[in-house]
């Protein structure tokens, strides 16, 4: 096992593997810091500098060292710009059968809990709320990128917003919050 990935599958009952805190902490950065816009092929680089493997069929999806060989990253493509990313979601550790969650969760939650207090270390203390999936953490980025780390009952995931997508949402969000849901 390659010293960047944690094995959890003695104490979980399952191969379970997360990275290990610097690990994950590098891969935020190399995406969250990287001049926006990322145009396609410049986020198909830095999957590869990830040691990410895009699918055969579609290169936005791909396969990570701790996704036990399944494809559980995507790289988001912005609808008005379609050489241009909006974004990435990728999982930072296996997911688990939802069965096997209770012998997890322990783990999970350490994992999770190191992460964020490593990147809090680094763009400050994000805004956290939980729901019935699990803890969540988001932070608005200097150069406006937004950032939502996530622990699910299963799995610990990230999702990095660009500057564009992030300013979107903020939009829409105080669009929703002026006129409700639906838009006059």
């Amino acid at each position: 096992m390659p010293q960047h990935i944690l094995d959890f599958t003695d104490s979980v009952g399952f191969p379970f593997y997360a990275y290990a805190t610097d690990q994950a902490v590098s891969i935020i950065r190399t995406w969250a810091e990287h001049p926006w816009p990322i145009t396609l092929q410049e986020a198909y680089t830095l999957r590869d500098q990830c040691g990410w493997t895009g699918a055969p069929d579609d290169g936005r999806f791909f396969t990570t060292p701790v996704s036990n060989g399944r494809k559980t990253g995507s790289i988001r493509i912005d609808a008005r710009k379609p050489n241009v990313i909006s974004g990435i979601n990728v999982q930072l550790t296996t997911r688990l059968p939802f069965e096997l969650s209770p012998m997890a969760f322990a783990s999970i939650r350490s994992v999770y809990s190191r992460y964020r207090d490593a990147v809090a270390r680094i763009y400050a203390q994000p805004k956290e709320k939980t729901d019935e999936s699990g803890p969540f953490s988001d932070w608005l980025l200097p150069n406006n990128t937004s950032l939502q780390l996530a622990a699910t009952h299963t799995f610990i995931k990230i999702e990095i917003e660009s500057p564009l997508g992030t300013q979107r949402t903020s939009l829409a969000a105080y669009y929703e919050n002026k006129y409700g849901p639906t838009l006059p």
